[in-house]
């Protein structure tokens, strides 16, 4: 029997944007048998019907969940066993079928407890994501927003071992989540990744950057409107991840 690999993927009525992208999905590999999780925040019809006509795990309960609480729902649904991988996976998040297959295999082999893969911005393959990430203090924040100039981000475009990795798309061992807790559900939405592989690190755990294979995402940065919901949403985030992680430098560069 194989072992599974997970995709957990939460849906605020993203309904049709999670149908278009998951709908070619395989449901197996060579070494694993891919079972995609849907954690539904909306109810919607479309996308219960779409799981269970493709086998997928289902869950919607009436509870409006942030990010991480969302993902730990997908995990608790999944229950995956030791030698199992969990995937977490932003909705607008596009995966080729074969980059899928050679992405679980490097991990199957490095053994690492948690991972990703390159990240493009545009389906073209020339918005590249910046793997190289260190973890930030105040005024890293500050200058994010203010300038868009993240000093905590290096220049290694060939780094294998981030500090941390983006909550957009990465694979872990089950063991390693349930080590840690799992995201920490005090975040709503924005920096639980950062805080995630925080922990990970305090752990022991490693963290490394698959350069082989890539995702694909479309992403759509609402929180940096400095007007929005979101922004005051990723500012509170902010000041959560600083007092808890006692981050209170004013500022760590990768030099």
């Amino acid at each position: 029997m194989k072992n599974k690999a997970y995709i957990s993927v939460v849906s605020h009525a993203q309904e049709t944007l999670i149908i278009d992208n998951f709908a070619s999905l395989t449901s197996q590999t060579k070494e694993y048998e891919i079972v995609l999780c849907l954690v539904d925040n909306t109810g919607s019809h479309a996308l219960k019907k779409f799981a269970e006509k493709n086998g997928h795990l289902y869950h919607h309960d009436g509870i409006v969940r942030g990010f991480g609480e969302n993902h730990n729902k997908g995990f608790e649904v999944c229950n995956p066993n030791k030698d199992d991988v969990f995937i977490v996976c932003n909705p607008d998040i596009i995966i080729d079928n074969e980059q899928l297959e050679g992405m679980l295999e490097t991990f199957q082999d490095n053994a690492y407890e948690m991972g990703n893969v390159e990240c493009y911005y545009d389906k073209e393959k020339t918005i590249l994501s910046n793997p190289d990430r260190h973890f930030p203090c105040f005024l890293n924040f500050v200058f994010s927003i203010a300038l868009g100039k993240r000093f905590h981000y290096g220049s290694n475009a060939d780094v294998k071992f981030p500090q941390w990795v983006s909550g957009e798309f990465f694979m872990i061992q089950p063991e390693a989540y349930r080590t840690i807790g799992g995201f920490d559900e005090d975040y709503f939405m924005y920096v639980e990744d950062v805080d995630f592989s925080y922990r990970m690190r305090q752990q022991g755990f490693e963290i490394y950057h698959d350069k082989k294979h890539f995702i694909i995402h479309e992403t759509q940065m609402a929180s940096r409107s400095l007007l929005s919901s979101s922004f005051r949403m990723h500012l509170k985030s902010v000041w959560t991840y600083l007092y808890k992680n006692r981050q209170f430098c004013l500022l760590k560069t990768t030099k």
